[in-house]
């Protein structure tokens, strides 16, 4: 910051107003608009956050309920084929003693 600046806000005004100035200039002091804004941006922030949350929690469910059908599907293609090979052996069986 410009010393020259510093001292016009010095000169021209008391030495609160003065010293609340400087510190907005320096940013060590905020304004409540900027506030407001920073506020405003970081709820939108957690808001796309949370509903990225929900979007992956939903695909993760998705994910879980195919792998549970895609193991329903095996046991029961498993199922069939022990049920096909039976059939076939009593089929040849019966075929041979008739």
């Amino acid at each position: 910051m410009d010393s020259i600046l510093i001292q016009g806000i010095l000169s021209s005004a008391g030495a609160g107003t003065a010293l609340i100035v400087i510190l907005i200039l320096s940013n060590i002091l905020f304004t409540r608009k900027y506030v407001d804004r920073v506020e405003l941006e970081a709820a939108q922030w957690k808001a796309a956050a949370e509903a990225k949350d929900a979007v992956v929690a939903a695909a993760q469910a998705a994910t879980q309920a195919a792998i549970q059908r895609a193991d329903a599907a095996v046991e029961v293609a498993a199922l069939t084929k022990e049920l096909l090979t039976d059939l076939r052996r009593r089929t040849d069986a019966a075929q041979k003693t008739g």
